[in-house]
């Protein structure tokens, strides 16, 4: 679990420091993810459906929504379901979807995937 999306959950009660410092580990996250973003877009590993800071923003706060979901229901898999679905850029069955990988493209198109290789994201 996220020490700071536990935290966004309990955003008004916290006291205003706390909120920016809180505020501030996200924009540092979110201009991170950017940057991997913009680095493999131009490095032709991946392919964006809109710009690379909308994108970034959507991850976290889907994989920061999907850890407070699963954790209601006390179930890691629930997670790790949804976390794949953003990252493997498969929103709504779409092969490629909002983040699609060289590789995603070429199975849009109808090539296969090469034996055992796996769409991957960079992370850091």
């Amino acid at each position: 679990m996220c020490l700071c999306g536990m935290l966004a959950a309990e955003n008004s009660t916290l006291p205003a420091p706390m909120r920016r410092a809180l505020q501030a580990f996200f924009d540092t996250n979110e201009r991170w993810l950017v940057g991997v973003l913009e680095a493999g877009r131009r490095s032709g590993e991946f392919t964006l459906a809109g710009g690379a800071h909308e994108e970034a923003r959507l991850l976290v706060a889907g994989l920061e929504g999907a850890m407070l979901v699963a954790r209601s229901y006390d179930d890691a898999d629930r997670f790790r379901h949804a976390a794949s679905l953003l990252l493997d850029g498969d929103l709504g069955g779409k092969q490629g979807g909002r983040v699609g990988t060289s590789a995603d493209q070429n199975r849009a198109r109808g090539a296969p995937r090469a034996r055992g290789t796996r769409s991957r994201r960079t992370t850091g």
